[in-house]
């Protein structure tokens, strides 16, 4: 272990530092459009390597390159890195890129596969399973690895449950002598108690759920 807990992960999105323009690799603080080396674009290319076949099965010096600038190096706890431990932790990482394969038989049941299972380094997950907090009671906690744009995505996708919810909150008592700030209240109270219970319902600790989505991102990451 070193004198500082860290993980390697990549850029989200709005977190690229820089862009690809035609060939050029141009600094995203000038906003110079193009496409910005993040998790995006690392996850396009993969897709289309995907698709490649026979000896073009492999991965560039030059698309090495992108991938590590689509890269940043995390303190555990975060914010303890400056710029240039960052960029040093990312120059000195070596990128791996391993292609699963698919050998058909004579038949289904002859098809070799190939499945790569990538063990994070030493430390990475044992930290952050330790910066696990657990929640106050009766309070959901907050999906381990997961980013923003989950969230923003996830609350889009359940934006129909989340009317149900409001048109089925029964109206409160006395409802004409209510300001609208307590109807507010009351709406929001009502609701967060419905979620509460339905969370609870799944009886899944902060841990399973950690363990749960280590092994959804090892076994299934392109679903």
């Amino acid at each position: 272990m070193t004198e500082q807990d860290y993980i390697i992960v990549g850029r989200d999105v709005g977190e690229a530092k820089f862009h690809l323009v035609g060939d050029n690799i141009l600094p995203a603080q000038d906003n110079p459009g193009g496409t910005p080396l993040d998790v995006v674009y690392m996850g396009k290319l993969i897709g289309e390597m995907s698709e490649r076949i026979g000896e073009d099965r492999k991965a560039s010096a030059e698309e090495i390159k992108l991938m590590r600038l689509c890269m940043r190096a995390d303190s555990l706890p975060p914010g303890q890195f400056d710029e240039m431990t960052e960029n040093t932790l990312i120059d000195n990482t070596e990128i791996q890129v391993i292609f699963e394969t698919r050998t058909p038989g004579s038949c289904i049941h002859e098809d070799k596969n190939t499945r790569v299972l990538v063990v994070p380094a030493d430390g990475t997950l044992k930290t952050g399973l330790e910066q696990l907090e657990m929640p106050v009671v009766g309070k959901p906690f907050e999906p381990p690895l997961t980013y923003p744009v989950d969230k923003n995505l996830m609350l889009s996708w359940m934006l129909d449950g989340i009317i149900e919810q409001v048109v089925n909150v029964e109206s409160p008592e006395d409802l004409d002598n209510m300001s609208w700030h307590q109807i507010r209240k009351h709406f929001a109270d009502e609701i967060e108690a419905q979620l509460i219970k339905e969370a609870d319902e799944d009886k899944v600790s902060q841990i399973a759920a950690f363990h749960r989505a280590v092994g959804i991102y090892v076994t299934n990451m392109c679903r």
